[in-house]
C-alpha cells in the first residue's frame, strides 16, 4: 500500500452586500502560490466543519460568519508535490469584525463574482466550480481535479449525484 500524503481543508466564500472576499496567496507559499482563492484552512483533528470555517476565518481574516452552507466538496491532486487535498468549499454572510490582514498568507480583497472571474492567477478549478458556489440553489456539487504544476490544472471533472463523472 502506498503511503498517501493527504490534507484536509476548506475555504469559504463569504458574502457582504454583493461582494466576497478573497485571497491573493503570498508568492512564497509551498502550496498553491501566488493564486486568487476563498481564504480558508486546514481541519484540525476531530474538528466539525463549521466549526474549522468559523476559527479559520476569524485567525486568517479577523472576521465573524454566519449562515454556512456547503456548496462544493472535492479533490486536488497535485502531482508536483505528490500530495492530495480534500475539501469543502463553503459560503457564508458576513457577521461582523475588522478586516485584518496577515501578509504571511497574502493579500485580502473584496470582489463582485464577476470580478473574481476575471481576476488574474485565479486557482484554475475556480473558473470551473464557481456558478455553482455563486448558485442560490441548495444542490451540493462534488468534484476532483489534477494539477501538475502550481496553477496548472491539467485535469477538472464534475461528479454527478449517481458517482458518475
Amino acid at each position: 500500500m502506498v503511503n498517501r500524503n493527504i490534507s484536509v481543508t476548506l475555504e469559504c466564500f463569504i458574502k457582504k452586500g454583493n461582494k466576497y472576499l478573497m485571497l491573493h496567496r503570498n508568492s512564497s507559499k509551498k502550496i498553491i502560490p501566488d493564486v486568487w482563492m476563498a481564504p480558508g484552512g486546514h481541519r484540525e483533528f476531530n474538528e466539525g466543519l463549521f466549526e474549522c470555517a468559523k476559527r479559520e476565518i476569524l485567525e486568517e481574516t479577523g472576521l465573524k460568519i454566519k449562515n454556512i452552507h456547503i456548496k462544493a466538496t472535492g479533490c486536488a491532486h497535485l502531482k508536483d508535490l505528490n500530495k492530495e487535498i480534500f475539501f469543502h468549499l463553503l459560503k457564508a454572510d458576513y457577521a461582523g469584525g475588522e478586516l485584518k490582514e496577515n501578509m504571511n498568507d497574502g493579500k485580502l480583497a473584496w470582489h463582485t463574482p464577476e470580478e473574481i472571474l476575471n481576476l488574474d492567477n485565479l486557482l484554475s478549478e475556480l473558473r470551473e466550480i464557481l456558478p455553482y458556489i455563486f448558485s442560490e440553489e441548495k444542490k451540493i456539487t462534488s468534484y476532483k481535479a489534477v494539477y501538475e504544476k502550481g496553477n496548472k490544472m491539467i485535469q477538472f471533472e464534475i461528479e454527478n449525484a449517481d458517482g458518475e463523472f
